[in-house]
């Protein structure tokens, strides 16, 4: 069909491995070739050396890469008009808990945080006060405020992490100001608990259950 030579060659598998790679799925491909391959031992005593050569192993990754079946699932990017969306939608007097969802959006958009950096986990017996984030690490100025993320495994020196977000005056995505009024509502619902993100129920808010329960309609 293509012109090869029928002696098998790191070549000829290679050209196999990319030229099926566009026809059937990438999954199948080291199968297909593995089974070519015990078939034909019987003629060509060394195709399973050939097989496992670096070149063949090479070309099964790259082309898993360039013509992946399956890309990586992202969640749609948050912009400024969906921010303000969020905000506008906001009762006159808003509940303790869209408080609290309303800062968290806006420190985890402009501190490029991910959600799991601000909640808890789900799982009561993997939750750890190590890894809450304190009132007493949050610092307030007038341009801008910041807080320390408590350390993780990959945090060689246990130190953690300073996140500063810079006020945005005049702007109604403003996270200091979303910052005052919930940091006001949880002084006077629970002036004596250390976390600094806390619910209405006075626990931290879990990951999986933040969206549900601090919506904002």
């Amino acid at each position: 069909l293509h012109g090869l030579p029928p002696k098998s060659t790191t070549n000829t598998l290679s050209f196999f491995v990319i030229y099926m790679s566009h026809h059937i799925e990438l999954s199948s491909v080291g199968y297909y070739l593995s089974s070519i391959c015990n078939s034909l031992e019987l003629y060509f005593p060394n195709i399973c050396t050939i097989h496992s050569t670096s070149i063949i192993c090479w070309s099964l990754t790259g082309m898993k890469k360039l013509h992946s079946s399956q890309p990586t699932p992202c969640k749609q990017a948050l912009e400024c008009d969906d921010l303000l969306k969020i905000i506008t939608a906001l009762p006159l007097n808003p509940p303790h808990d869209n408080l609290l969802f309303v800062t968290m959006l806006l420190t985890g958009f402009h501190g490029l945080l991910r959600i799991s950096e601000l909640t808890v986990l789900h799982t009561i017996t993997k939750c750890t006060t190590h890894k809450l984030t304190l009132c007493l690490a949050l610092v307030v100025d007038g341009a801008w405020f910041s807080f320390t993320l408590p350390f993780h495994k990959s945090d060689h020196f246990y130190t953690g992490n300073t996140i500063m977000v810079q006020a945005l005056p005049h702007s109604p995505i403003n996270p200091m100001f979303h910052l005052h009024h919930y940091i006001t509502s949880c002084d006077h619902a629970f002036p004596l608990l250390p976390a600094l993100w806390l619910g209405s129920s006075s626990q931290p808010p879990p990951t999986h259950g933040l969206s549900p329960a601090y919506r904002t309609s």
